[in-house]
């Protein structure tokens, strides 16, 4: 049976550790380093891996830039998605705010408006992190769906404005001498 080249029997170290001996036990105190542990290699702050004695050739460089231009244009994507996701909540507080013209239906309703407004006059500072020489030319795509879930979003506002009736939709509503239709009879169905 052949033994695990992971497994290290800390019992029996030999000339690898020093063994101390503290209150009858023995308790090493420089142990071997893990099998696959290199020295040499250290890891630095952004996550590759650099060489003390020798540096890596080019095309492993490059291929860590295309990673990270990879991860930027993925980050980027979530980040024009993102909208998309309040989208369901915002109709479920639409359904349930009713149509008639109350304080919570309004305030809702302004919501839909105003914070699109307010994330697309910063569009440029949601996606400055993932521009680069390399992927500003393919941040276009993601801008311009995450416009798209921003005006999808107040388009929701405008329709809620119409069911509430504060859109001027009818001719007396721009005119002052037109009479405002009457609804002559009601209908229990829908």
């Amino acid at each position: 049976m052949s033994t695990n080249k992971w497994r290290i029997d800390f019992t029996n170290l030999s000339d690898q550790a020093r063994k101390v001996e503290l209150r009858g036990h023995h308790v090493v105190v420089d142990p071997p380093n893990p099998p696959g542990f290199e020295a040499s290699v250290q890891i630095t702050a952004s996550g590759s891996r650099s060489s003390l004695k020798n540096k890596k050739d080019n095309t492993q460089i490059s291929q860590s830039d295309k990673d990270q231009e990879e991860l930027k244009r993925k980050k980027a994507w979530e980040a024009a998605i993102s909208p998309g996701k309040n989208i369901p909540m915002s109709v479920f507080m639409l359904w349930m705010s009713g149509n008639s013209v109350q304080i919570f239906s309004v305030m809702i309703t302004g919501m839909l408006f105003f914070q699109p407004i307010k994330a697309l006059m910063s569009i440029e500072s949601v996606f400055e992190r993932y521009e680069s020489l390399k992927t500003k030319s393919q941040l276009i795509l993601p801008k311009i769906v995450y416009v798209l879930l921003h005006l999808l979003t107040m388009a929701l506002g405008l329709y809620k404005c119409f069911s509430m009736g504060l859109l001027p939709t009818a001719t007396s509503d721009w005119l002052a001498f037109m009479e405002p239709k009457q609804i002559i009879e009601y209908s229990a169905v829908l």
